[in-house]
């Protein structure tokens, strides 16, 4: 059901912006999807991703199956005999060790592939947000540009008027101050503008976006995913505790080895070569091997607690940014439903003044509410579009 209310809202607010002015200058329209596509090619990004990849890959590769053997040489001398003895000697994982430490990392590599996944969603966000600030910034503009030309037509009919002493001075003067204020909102809107536009075009590097005011409306949302892309990361760092746990409580188990190598034995007479084999058993008495396996207990119940927080603070955001969402859509949904009416009054009251029955203080006041009325369409609609984005971040929905 709130889906539905959010399909039939956009329906209406898109009706009520298509019908806003429009610049006439032919101009490539700057779309979502190409706007998410560029920021997510900006230089930097995907260096930065593959760095944090090649990392963890490598931390996986460091962690073999084996242990690197050792290199053993001695030499005894006794009696006028000597002996040498050359070997290799390596160290066999028998209690598993080093293959759940390979697991913790594994586990690491595709938390790591999670936080990638994060920071993506999260600049999709950031890059949709400038895309509507930049829309609902350049459809202001256009509503003061259209405010002023109403003004200025105002102006030019009465000062007609005054001449031909069909109206007083005070009416050329009354929408002379008018159409001062409004050249002077047109130019803070125009700054506005820039202003609204300059994160995308930072994000994007898109100069100038031209992006048509129902963008705000007709914004796509993402593809539902089972987990957030930042929760998943927790899950799998909370594995990789579980794994390294294990290794600890492993490596209190004691560790063989086996050698091989050759002997060399020189009696003064005669020499005499030979193959050596022995096998070892290493006791780990001094490693802190309690201490360890406590240390990585500790981690393992700190990260649980961290999981659990952040899953009852992601459910909140979601909860929070479902309802948010809906409210916005219906109060930009009913902040539309008033546009028409005041569209007409402009028009309504221009036709009055020119045949007297109005007078310029009612023209006017048509005129700016004609004004509000967009502006307040406008207003919601961004608070509208914004909360939708919220909405799809904190779901963790994503896009191709």
């Amino acid at each position: 059901m709130p889906k539905l209310r959010m399909q039939v809202a956009s329906i209406a607010l898109i009706t009520a912006l298509c019908s806003a002015p429009l610049p006439l200058a032919a101009q490539e329209v700057l779309t979502e999807d190409l706007a998410i596509a560029r920021a997510l090619a900006r230089e930097g990004i995907a260096a930065r991703d593959d760095a944090n990849r090649a990392e963890a890959a490598a931390v996986v590769s460091i962690i073999g199956p084996l242990d690197n053997p050792e290199l053993e040489l001695s030499r005894e001398s006794a009696g006028g005999e000597s002996e040498w003895q050359l070997g290799i000697v390596q160290p066999i994982d028998l209690s598993g060790r080093r293959g759940a430490l390979r697991d913790a990392a594994r586990s690491e590599a595709e938390a790591v592939e999670n936080d990638i996944a994060w920071r993506r969603q999260q600049l999709v966000a950031e890059t949709r947000r400038a895309y509507v600030g930049c829309a609902a910034a350049g459809a202001e503009l256009q509503v003061w540009q259209a405010h002023a030309a109403d003004l200025t037509e105002a102006t030019r009919i009465a000062e007609a008027r005054a001449r031909e002493g069909d109206t007083a001075v005070y009416d050329v003067r009354r929408t002379r101050v008018a159409l001062s204020g409004a050249e002077a909102e047109l130019r803070l809107a125009t700054g506005e503008r820039e202003a609204g536009c300059a994160s995308l075009v930072a994000l994007t590097g898109i100069e100038d976006p031209h992006i048509p005011p129902s963008a705000m409306t007709s914004l796509r949302s993402g593809a539902a995913t089972g987990t957030r892309a930042d929760l998943a990361a927790q899950e799998q760092r909370l594995q990789a505790a579980s794994q390294r746990v294990t290794a600890a409580r492993r490596a209190r188990l004691p560790q063989f080895s086996v050698g091989a190598g050759v002997l060399r034995r020189d009696d003064g007479i005669d020499t005499a070569y030979g193959p050596t084999v022995s096998i070892g058993v290493t006791l780990p008495i001094w490693n802190g091997g309690g201490a360890a396996v406590s240390e990585a207990e500790a981690r393992q119940r700190a990260l649980e607690a961290e999981l659990a927080i952040a899953q009852r603070t992601a459910e909140a955001e979601q909860q929070a940014a479902a309802t948010r969402a809906i409210a916005a859509q219906e109060a930009a949904v009913a902040a539309a439903r008033s546009r028409d009416d005041a569209a007409r009054l402009g028009t309504i009251a221009s036709t009055a003044y020119q045949a007297g029955e109005i007078g310029v203080v009612e023209l006017v006041d048509a005129y700016e509410a004609q004004r509000d009325g967009e502006l307040t369409v406008i207003a919601h609609a961004r608070r509208a579009a914004e909360a939708a984005i919220t909405f799809d971040l904190a779901t963790g929905r994503t896009y191709p």
